[in-house]
């Protein structure tokens, strides 16, 4: 069977036009029902506890011109039950006239005649002789004989005398709390403005407006209200500045508390006038019919009115939070957008607070909260739906694939026995399909000899098999989550510069430690044809390349080092007759045959140090030092070299190959020994220093120059004393402990001052654990 057999499966993009349908349908949806909610009043219970809550947070000092001469309790007691007889408001309008307000608000209804012959006429005649006075007027809905309404005005001797006419009704809300009034109501040929007007023209904030005056009796035409003004309320009962009437009428008021002021009369003691809730009433207080007066009055002077947000302006309010929701279901993830959903309700609040207290705007937020609480459950559903449809057509495809293991897999469970457990069996057949493909292909990445990484497009290591983290893991990273050219650069930093083509020849890598590798990328790709990702392939040809130096390095031993040796003894042995050769002749042919052996037993140390595989054990460093100072005591005892190794603090532990770094070290104590004079010293010390051990060789011989330090550990390089005095050796000595320390991803360096001797330090990296 083909694998590139066709399967009819869902296109991803079918899916994601499916989403955005739903998507459009649910912002349809709820938007509509926004819009719905907005320009009508369903949520304006909701609302109006916003907006109480909002107003609580603007209470301010009141109005300095704003003064209440109060129809109390003390009043009441001290002149009489109410209602009083004119002969009392005239009092108090004749002692208001010596006080001399800017305007007075007499809001108490005059609409009946007085009893008392002349009373009324007395009362008009203060009303004219003091400061502007203005009247209120009230409508009786319905009026007598099926009127619409009836305009009640006070009586004609005392309209004819005052400034003004303003009708005082209020507007009750849903919930019977006062939060707005309307500064005009008309019927078809009249129009009456708030009373309030009129003291805002009287303390020049606005033009006198223009009133229908009196015009008592029935109405014909319906009464129309215009105008409508949200109250800004200043506080609560009982906030402004307020004096008793009988105090007004005995003089007791100091003459600058009214003077210039604007002065609003009317009653406040208990069961005279009418009483309000109000927004800052806290469902326990009510608020006094003058006090709202003088809030209104407030509103207007200050310039606090606020007005209820047009259908446009509230609409773009309401539908703005919940736009930006939509929006975020297709550019965020689940749980941003819950936080985005957090953020849009808390902002949504904020900003009607913000409009309500200083743009003096009321955009009720209720609508817009509704949006939004109600579009998240309906677009995780509508989500949560297309996401399943979409995902069950996908097991069905995946299901009808051809599977390339079948013949391992293993069927698991039984047949399945409704919808639900259709559903089911498909995602657990496909889940169990894709773990097993999953471990099977990991096992055969495992199983490559070779290091192997599985990277994005990008570089980025997805996968490394065993070998890999091997290799990494010596240079102290984990090859996970890294990029490639990052995991090359660490082994070899000379390699930044080294670039893999796909499908190219190996491009070879040598590292420090003296391994060499050729690199390998090939593509890796889906099912649709498409790159996805690279396989990238390490080889060890570290042997192969070793085999070819060694090769080299032995012929150049043979044809050089080793031929002149034994060319020489031959031509001595062949001189004289063997048994005839006199002593100094048999120790220089003892010599030659000794140096023949050394050479031939560096080389093999060499070789080994440069090609072997190392066997690795944790060990004391100082344990080596001192194995090799104790191998070489016959030849500083020979020659007195006092020879001390300094004990550390504690164990250096390394992760070494004990015989070939127990070697290295011989040869540097060696070296120190033969260039020491005679009755010299080699100072020996291990320390600890960051994370590397240090092991420090120290002689008193003659020194080195710099240019001489340069070649040092390069092959067959001999140092030769100032005297001339042979010093037995080949030059591969310090070339061997140089490819040892390597071999053991250490250095070795060496500082020498000529005439001062030379110091050797090796540094290995410490034991991990």
């Amino acid at each position: 069977m083909s694998d590139k057999a066709a399967i009819a499966k869902p296109s991803l993009w079918s899916a994601r036009r499916r989403v955005i349908a739903e998507w459009a349908l649910v912002a349809l949806a709820v938007s509509a029902l926004v819009t719905i909610l907005a320009l009508s009043r369903a949520t304006e219970r909701a609302d109006n506890v916003i907006f109480d809550t909002v107003s609580e947070w603007g209470v301010r000092a009141p109005h300095d011109d704003i003064v209440i001469v109060a129809i109390d309790n003390r009043s009441v007691a001290e002149l009489g039950r109410w209602p009083w007889p004119r002969a009392q408001h005239q009092a108090l309008l004749e002692a208001l006239a010596r006080y001399a307000p800017r305007a007075v608000a007499y809001d108490v209804l005059l609409v009946e005649p007085e009893a008392t012959p002349g009373a009324d006429e007395a009362l008009g005649r203060a009303l004219a002789a003091g400061p502007p006075v203005y009247l209120p007027l009230t409508f009786d809905v319905p009026g007598p004989d099926g009127a619409p309404f009836e305009v009640l005005a006070p009586i004609p001797p005392l309209a004819a005398r005052v400034a003004g006419l303003g009708q005082v009704n209020v507007a009750f809300d849903s919930d019977g709390v006062i939060r707005r009034t309307f500064m005009i109501e008309r019927d078809g040929s009249h129009a009456w403005p708030h009373l309030m007007s009129f003291m805002q023209a009287a303390a020049g904030r606005r033009p006198p407006p223009a009133g229908a005056g009196a015009a008592p009796g029935p109405a014909r035409d319906l009464l129309a209200r215009e105008e409508p003004l949200l109250i800004s309320f200043a506080g609560p009962p009982g906030h402004f500045r307020t004096v008793s009437f009988v105090d007004v009428v005995n003089g007791a008021t100091p003459a600058a508390f009214l003077k210039d002021k604007l002065v609003l009369v009317g009653a406040t003691a208990d069961g005279l006038g009418d009483r309000y809730a109000t927004p800052l009433s806290n469902h326990t207080e009510i608020m006094s019919g003058i006090e709202l007066q003088a809030n209104l009055l407030d509103t207007l002077l200050t310039g606090r009115a606020i007005s209820p947000a047009g259908p446009g302006p509230l609409l773009l309010f309401s539908l703005t939070p919940l736009a930006l929701a939509l929006a975020g279901f297709l550019l965020f993830r689940p749980r941003a957008n819950l936080l985005l959903g957090a953020a849009l309700v808390v902002a949504t609040v904020g900003a009607s607070a913000l409009l309500l207290l200083h743009a003096r705007m009321w955009a009720p937020p209720t609508a817009a909260l509704a949006g939004l609480l109600l579009v998240y459950p309906l677009w995780s559903w509508r989500r949560l739906e297309a996401t399943s449809a979409y995902m069950l057509q996908e097991l069905r495809a995946f299901s009808q694939e051809p599977d390339l293991l079948s013949a391992l897999a293993q069927r698991r469970g039984g047949p399945p026995t409704d919808v639900i457990d259709r559903q089911v069996a498909l995602m657990h057949a496909a889940i169990d399909r894709a773990r097993d493909l999953r471990h099977q292909v990991l096992d055969a990445l495992q199983g490559l000899p070779d290091a192997t990484l599985v990277t994005a497009l990008d570089g980025q290591v997805l996968i490394a098999n065993r070998e890999a983290e091997a290799l990494f893991g010596g240079a102290g990273l984990d090859p996970a989550n890294r990029p490639v050219a990052d995991l090359i650069a660490a082994l070899a930093p000379e390699a930044d510069a080294l670039e893999i083509a796909a499908e190219a020849a190996d491009v070879e890598l040598a590292i420090p430690d003296g391994r060499c590798f050729a690199i390998r990328r090939t593509t890796l790709g889906e099912a649709g044809g498409a790159v996805v990702g690279w396989i990238v392939r390490f080889t060890d040809i570290t042997a192969l390349k070793d085999a070819g130096r060694q090769r080299e390095h032995i012929l150049e031993l043979l044809t050089h080092d080793m031929r002149s040796p034994q060319v020489s003894i031959l031509t001595l042995l062949g001189s004289s007759e063997a048994q005839a050769v006199a002593a100094p002749l048999s120790d220089r042919i003892a010599g030659y045959a000794r140096r023949t052996l050394s050479l031939a037993d560096n080389f093999v140390n060499l070789a080994r140090a440069e090609a072997d595989t190392y066997t690795l054990e944790v060990l004391d460093l100082g344990d080596a030092l001192l194995d090799a100072v104790d191998d070489l005591w016959p030849q500083s005892s020979a020659r007195q070299i006092t020879v001390i190794a300094a004990e550390a603090d504690g164990e250096v532990l390394v992760e070494a190959d004990r015989s070939l770094l127990t070697r290295a070290l011989i040869n540097l104590v060696d070296n120190a020994i033969k260039y020491s004079p005679d009755g010299g010293r080699v100072d020996c010390t291990v320390r600890i220093e960051a994370d590397q051990a240090i092991c420090t060789i120290t002689d008193q011989g003659e020194g080195m120059t710099p240019a001489q330090v340069a070649n040092l550990f390069k092959r067959f390089q001999r140092v030769r004393p100032k005297g001339g005095e042979r010093i037995d050796g080949v030059g591969l000595g310090l070339s061997f402990v140089h490819a040892v320390v390597q071999r053991h991803s250490g250095s070795i360096d060496c500082v020498s001052t000529p005439g001062q001797g030379a110091a050797f330090a090796v540094r290995l990296p410490l034991a991990r654990g």
